[in-house]
């Protein structure tokens, strides 16, 4: 392990470490309940591979912890094969317990889970008993099965298809092994097809792209994903050999993207939670530490709460982030881990879509260094477009932005809503200089005209939360008489 990979794996154990129950074998974190699944089946290759005093014998409880929390009593149900969130929430049940998905029960703990136990088994079977290797066995088989019934239409409500990246490159790796371990062609061959879906879409017109498009949380994710087929999956596999190609490619596009001097990728975002993942955390901050150190890309502090959330997977991350480093050229590598000095950045596309968006969808952001000399990266000031309708033009310039609501009569296309966060204190405080935001023309390192035709901005709100950021909410409203297309422009330069 590399003295990059060691550090997060370091860290990783550390937190979890300061979470673990002994006397319950697992992780506490507030998620649901309280004694949360997923972490500590992220804490067990921390503890199997670290292997000092009464690690081994930990990791074994918390194995066997995490199996008794597997669905596997009611075969027909839609969470069949899945994993409780916590140790201490009920099954669901109506009345009880409402049966939800992604409330009551989350789908994607197969594969989060899964994949996890495919590592440890692949891992760390030296360590296990054979009856404990066929449970765990049984356990990714019955994840497999409940996975392979998802299609994005059943059971109710469910999404995932190959463009869902990170969850269908994971169902991919699970079927796979298992099929491969227990020589069960109807998985082998489910998994072979999924990972000729998955690299057609990839590869479709020649465009390298995955459906999850842009997305540094969920970009983490993935990494994790494509190194854990490279590192477990079946050597003839689809999935397995195609993933050294989406690593590559991928990283192309981070760098592509990526400002050295403001730490962030820039936007649009199809999925994120933070906006600045200087911040905070987004999973392919773990990666970046895993590769090249946490020196390089964008890090928040150690001790921010996303971060304390996120890096419980860092020591499983850490167990493979070789095949992701041998993978990114050297081109790349050398954009990755430069400085930097432009203190502005806008990213925007042009969607359409018949359905909502939701709050992780950033179809137009604007980034900024508000104040400069904050290390270690400059404070980041932002504001994105907050999505309300369903078709969307933005377009990005060097220097400006522009957005229009090409159908003026679609719901919530009576209203731009902007979310402004990252101003500093020294902008604010009456100690310092004292400015109050009432819009766009009086921000700190940047300068801002805006043209907004016929709308009407309102007052200016501020302390609702956006995912991880607070932020004031400054909008402009398309009065019911306006005529023609509804567009607002941004003319922008930095100051500082």
């Amino acid at each position: 392990m590399t003295l990059a990979a060691q550090s997060l794996f370091d860290y990783s154990v550390q937190v979890g470490d300061s979470r673990y129950d002994p006397s319950f074998n697992y992780i506490w974190y507030q998620d649901r309940g309280q004694l949360n699944t997923r972490f500590t089946a992220w804490y067990i290759p921390g503890l199997l591979y670290r292997a000092e005093g009464d690690d081994i014998e930990r990791g074994i409880a918390a194995i066997e912890s995490v199996l008794d929390t597997q669905y596997t009593k009611n075969y027909e149900a839609a969470w069949y094969g899945t994993f409780k969130d916590a140790a201490d929430i009920p099954d669901p049940k109506p009345g009880l317990y409402e049966p939800e998905i992604f409330e009551s029960y989350d789908p994607n703990w197969r594969e989060f889970i899964g994949t996890q136990l495919v590592q440890v088994v692949e891992e760390f079977s030296c360590l296990l008993s054979k009856d404990l290797i066929l449970r765990i066995e049984d356990a990714v088989e019955a994840a497999a099965v409940g996975g392979m019934r998802r299609n994005g239409t059943f059971p109710k409500d469910d999404n995932l298809t190959s463009e869902y990246s990170n969850i269908a490159i994971m169902r991919a790796l699970n079927v796979g092994c298992i099929g491969t371990r227990r020589n069960n062609q109807t998985l082998i061959e489910f998994a072979r097809q999924s990972g000729n879906d998955i690299m057609a879409l990839f590869q479709r017109e020649g465009q390298n792209v995955l459906g999850e498009y842009n997305a540094p949380n969920y970009y983490g994710i993935v990494n994790w994903a494509l190194a854990a087929n490279i590192a477990y999956g079946p050597a003839d596999a689809p999935m397995t050999l195609g993933a050294p190609l989406i690593i590559r490619e991928l990283w192309k596009d981070i760098a592509a993207h990526y400002n050295p001097f403001l730490g962030n990728m820039a936007g649009p975002y199809d999925r994120a939670y933070t906006r600045d993942a200087t911040t905070h955390s987004a999973i392919i901050s773990l990666t970046w530490w895993g590769v090249f150190g946490r020196e390089y890309g964008p890090q928040p502090l150690r001790g921010e709460p996303d971060l304390l959330y996120d890096v419980v997977q860092g020591a499983a991350i850490a167990l493979v982030v070789n095949h992701i480093a041998e993978n990114i050229d050297d081109d790349t590598a050398s954009v990755l881990k430069a400085k930097g000095c432009a203190g502005l950045m806008i990213g925007a596309y042009t969607v359409k879509t018949d359905k909502g968006w939701g709050d992780q969808f950033v179809p137009a952001i604007v980034h900024w260094a508000s104040e400069p000399e904050h290390s270690t990266y400059p404070y980041n000031g932002f504001f994105s477009l907050y999505p309300t309708t369903t078709a969307i033009e933005a377009v990005a310039g060097p220097s400006s932005l522009t957005i229009s609501y090409p159908d003026s009569t679609a719901e919530g296309a009576d209203i731009f809503t902007f979310a402004l966060s990252g101003i500093p204190p020294s902008w604010t405080l009456p100690s310092k200089k004292g400015n109050m935001i009432t819009g766009f023309d009086n921000l700190p390192c940047l300068g801002v005209n805006v043209s907004a035709p016929g709308l009407l901005q309102l007052e200016v709100v501020y302390g609702v939360q956006l995912r991880d950021h607070f932020i004031y909410n400054i909008s402009y409203a398309v009065p019911a008489n306006f005529s023609g297309t509804p567009q607002i422009e941004f003319e922008l330069k930095h100051t500082c």
